[in-house]
């Protein structure tokens, strides 16, 4: 399913969604719910102790009686202080469990998903996701939601006993009931649709914001800091409206109910006062039974109260809902092997693959592609920008399926071979480096989590960056700040060689791995890179083709098919292809 798109879905299946996390701390449930019982039967009570004070005690100028009553009021009144603590505190703690729950298993099926799912989803529309979508489902688990639950309990069980009192009055608070229901299904799709549209201008903001911190060097040299304002206020205004809109909805709605709950009052009012005239009831019961009103009521008045807070709910459960629903469209086989211990190579038979260029119109497609890639040789991968290379790359580290064909490692089948075990034997280093914001040892021991201080030092002295880390006043501790702001490209090329040296995969793909770099530096790195490729079976992406030459094989690729195969001699002698591009790169 597209994450764009959000499932349609009620508030039931929202509530049993966040209440199934809930259930897994059952008895933080348990003991949450039991809180909120006495507190509703010590809420019953209060009025009961009212009512006795004003029709036995005061008449009866009774002083005993009286300060029994109060005690008894201001105990009722300690306990509820106590057990209304009990169900704040275990309700935090029960809902900060069930949200840490839904946040990692909504962050670890994000990771989970392939390629290209990350191609149709934009950075800041998840994180916004994670974040504020999670933020609003933790409201549903509050003192105040799950209160509502009680208070639901209680509605059933007052309305009954006011029923018992007086039903002439009880009938007449009941009647105003629908008129609420009726405003509730009014602005609830009014309130929903405003804050479904927040969210997405929200989600725009967010992706904005995150563009815009990425690339803020381009920004800064096309001085183009005011366009992106522009762009920023323009989604940021549009959400502005979405939840103006949202509220004055709310705004409306709420004296709407407050205004029948008042009705409901001056009924209860006129009735009790005609009966207490008429001897029928005593101002006591008349003072009860305004409470216990109040308390039929509140289940209402609470709903109407958290209305935005629900309705903002189901709109980020919705999203949330979306990404939960989205399956990898590439997965392991029924029965994956693990991957094979290389003797011979890699076979690529008959490889065909397309892209969805909707979503990727630059990318290139291969048609047919035939080749070996003998075991313990380096293999370079040559043609025009466009003629496929780095799409086979990221099909032989299986990142897409194939649409036809198979690649083969010795006899054994793409297809067949367990996704992670794959990749565990495939190292790549791009031009692309990825550097994360932390330490040199934490980018170095990336993926190898359980590597010592002698092999992150040993691997580093291969890829010739020991000396520049041991020259800093924190070594290996040495931040390297966010993207590797603090390196050159050279440093963060060798950082990871580094990494892909100490992960020790049999196969290495470099996908012009120093395009980027200057011939100086490309220089000084090469040295590194030959380290890396020693005893290795390599596929090498070259922009410079003067860094191939003593590569044992060298496929030429155009329009995504196989023109010319042989080494740099045999190739240049051929006269045809690669000869053109060769000679194109010295003219």
């Amino acid at each position: 399913m597209d994450a764009t798109q959000e499932p349609t879905s009620s508030m039931l299946d929202m509530f049993r969604f966040v209440f199934g996390k809930v259930l897994k701390n059952r008895w933080l449930l348990i003991l949450n719910v039991a809180a909120l019982t006495i507190i509703t039967l010590l809420q019953f009570v209060v009025p009961q102790i009212e009512q006795y004070i004003i029709d036995s005690v005061i008449p009866n100028k009774n002083l005993t009686w009286l300060a029994q009553a109060i005690a008894l009021l201001l105990g009722s009144a300690v306990a509820l202080g106590i057990f209304n603590y009990l169900s704040t505190y275990y309700m935090t703690v029960m809902s900060q469990a069930a949200i840490f729950d839904l946040r990692d298993d909504l962050y670890r099926h994000i990771l989970s998903q392939d390629t290209r799912f990350f191609e149709s989803s934009r950075t800041g529309d998840l994180m916004t996701r994670l974040t504020s979508d999670i933020g609003n489902l933790q409201s549903l688990i509050s003192a105040n939601m799950l209160g509502i639950v009680g208070n639901l309990f209680t509605f059933v069980g007052v309305l009954i006993f006011i029923y018992w009192i007086n039903w002439q009055m009880a009938l007449a608070v009941t009647l105003t009931f629908p008129l609420e229901f009726l405003l509730y299904r009014v602005f609830r799709g009014r309130i929903h649709s405003a804050f479904q549209r927040a969210r997405a201008s929200q989600a725009r903001m967010s992706n904005q914001m995150q563009q815009t911190l990425t690339q803020i060097d381009l920004i800064k040299s096309y001085t183009s800091e005011d366009l992106e304002a522009d762009q920023f206020d323009h989604v940021s205004d549009e959400n502005r409206k979405n939840m103006v809109a949202a509220g004055r909805n709310q705004a409306i709605f709420s004296p709407l109910v407050d205004g029948i709950n008042t009705l409901g009052i001056a009924i209860v009012l006129l009735l009790g006062a005609y009966f207490i005239i008429n001897d029928q009831l005593k101002i006591g019961q008349m003072v009860a039974y305004l409470s216990y009103v109040a308390m039929v009521q509140a289940p209402i008045s609470s709903l109407t109260r958290l209305l935005n807070q629900l309705q903002q709910a189901q709109v980020s459960y919705g999203r949330v809902r979306a990404i939960l629903d989205s399956t990898p469209q590439l997965k392991n086989a029924a029965n994956p092997v693990a991957f094979p211990k290389l003797q011979h190579g890699i076979t690529l038979d008959h490889v065909t693959f397309n892209y969805d260029h909707s979503k990727n119109p630059h990318n290139a497609t291969v048609t047919d592609v035939s080749f070996q890639i003998p075991y313990g040789e380096t293999t370079a991968l040559v043609g025009h920008s466009g003629s496929g290379k780095t799409t086979l790359t990221r099909l032989i580290d299986r990142l897409y399926d194939l649409n036809g064909g198979d690649i083969l490692f010795d006899d054994t089948s793409i297809k067949t071979i367990d996704i992670k075990s794959l990749r565990e034997n495939v190292a790549i280093v791009s031009q692309d480096v990825f550097v994360i914001d932390g330490s040199i040892r934490d980018n170095v021991v990336y993926g190898r989590q359980d590597a010592s201080d002698d092999d992150v030092l040993q691997v580093l002295k291969l890829a010739d960056l020991a000396d520049f880390v041991n020259g800093l006043s924190d070594g290996l501790d040495t931040q390297v700040g966010e993207r590797g702001v603090k390196l050159s490209g050279g440093q963060k090329q060798r950082l990871s060689i580094a990494r892909a040296l100490l992960k020790d995969a049999p196969i290495i793909i470099l996908d012009e791995a120093t395009a980027s770099l200057d011939n100086e530096s490309e220089k000084a790195i090469q040295h590194a890179l030959d380290n890396l490729l020693k005893s290795r079976t390599a596929l090498v992406i070259a922009h410079r083709l003067s860094t191939i030459h003593n590569a044992d094989q060298i496929v030429v690729l155009d329009d995504g098919q196989v023109v010319e195969t042989g080494n740099h001699a045999t190739l240049m002698a051929k006269n045809g292809a690669y000869a053109a591009l060769y000679n194109a790169q010295f003219e």
